[in-house]
């Protein structure tokens, strides 16, 4: 077991060094060394931070960092130490990767206490503490499959993935190389589909499947449920977020963004490249365009066109729902207003009968 102060020895670079494994240059102390990464405000002379944008160089001035990541032309004040990059954010993640404690990995092999079929495949890969692999199932070379994950029958794994404790992958599955699925998510789960007959619900059997492409990332506690019948399909590169329920049916092109807590209707179709924010509802059939941008707790109804921008509950183009929400604070004041002007014409009405 590595102790704590071993782990910060392994978690150290000095300044100097780091700039030369992310291609920055540096300029001050190149001695001092990086124990962590923190925001600005809150670094110490143990860590390094960073700035995205030169607009921020104002920033600087306080700071307690023994480093800070800035723009190639950000102007730095003296004294501070700094590593001047094209992409500060960019660069940030390269430093996170170095500065990352180790992984828990597995050793190749299967575990003794887990359980696979005479018949699955699982060559190369590792297979952890009470993990079940079933029947006729394949996992791919360097694949990991952590500590009492599930995988059904028939499950087609790639190559590089990391299946973390307690995923479950129904049969049929299929995924590709390089997934990355976080803890407790389930892959595969029945839809939710039934007829209503009779005073009772009926089950529509799901005998669908999932495919999931390669580099996707997927978070922990998400569902994506098996098609009825055909496929729900991620695209390559789509990222994501914990606590997303993707129905039966949906289909989701390559590389886009799913925030937390979202729910997508079934057979839902996503263009390649969208974004959606956290607590979006997307309702059954809804197309989203590529490219399409959905705000945080949007409810949609009807289809988005490329491009588009759409916010609020139910959800319209985004600069008119920001428009509507200015009005808001407007409202008693309005109201007070509209109450005057039915004041006055109720005198007017009255003055005029009075003539009359």
């Amino acid at each position: 077991m590595i102790s704590k102060e071993s782990a910060k020895a392994v978690m150290s670079i000095t300044v100097g060094e780091l700039a030369e494994k992310i291609g920055g240059r540096a300029e001050g102390d190149v001695t001092r060394t990086i124990h962590g990464v923190a925001p600005l405000r809150s670094a110490d002379g143990r860590a390094l931070s960073w700035i995205g944008h030169p607009k921020y160089a104002g920033e600087l001035r306080n700071t307690q960092a023994a480093a800070v990541l800035v723009p190639n032309d950000c102007v730095a004040p003296a004294g501070l130490t700094v590593i001047r990059v094209a992409d500060p954010d960019l660069a940030m993640c390269a430093v996170l990767r170095l500065l990352a404690p180790t992984r828990d990995n597995i050793a190749a092999g299967v575990h003794a206490t887990a359980t696979v079929a005479s018949d699955a495949c699982v060559a190369g890969a590792a297979i952890g503490p009470h993990a079940h692999i079933g029947p006729r199932s394949v996992i791919g070379a360097n694949t990991q499959i952590h500590a009492g994950a599930y995988v059904g029958a028939d499950v087609r794994v790639g190559r590089d993935c990391v299946i973390w404790p307690n995923v479950v992958i129904r049969e049929g599955t299929i995924i590709g190389d390089r997934v990355n699925i976080h803890p407790n998510a389930t892959i595969g789960a029945d839809g939710f589909g039934y007829l209503q007959r009779a005073g009772r619900h009926v089950k529509v059997p799901q005998i669908g499947i999932v495919e999931i492409g390669d580099d996707v990332e997927i978070g922990a506690n998400t569902c994506i449920d098996r098609a009825k019948s055909g496929v729900t399909r991620i695209g390559e590169g789509t990222k994501i977020d914990n606590l997303v329920q993707i129905a039966h049916n949906v289909e989701i092109g390559p590389n886009c963004i799913i925030v937390a807590l979202t729910g997508l209707g079934g057979s839902c179709v996503i263009g390649e490249q969208t974004m959606i924010g956290g607590s979006v509802g997307v309702a059954d059939h809804v197309r989203l365009g590529r490219g399409a941008m959905i705000a945080a707790k949007a409810g949609v109804d009807r289809d988005v066109a490329d491009g588009g921008r759409v916010a609020g509950m139910p959800a319209v183009e985004s600069r008119k729902f920001w428009r509507q929400v200015s009005l808001t604070g407007e409202l008693p004041e309005l109201k007070r207003e509209l109450r005057r002007l039915m004041e006055r014409i109720e005198k007017l009405e009255s003055a005029t009968d009075d003539q009359a």
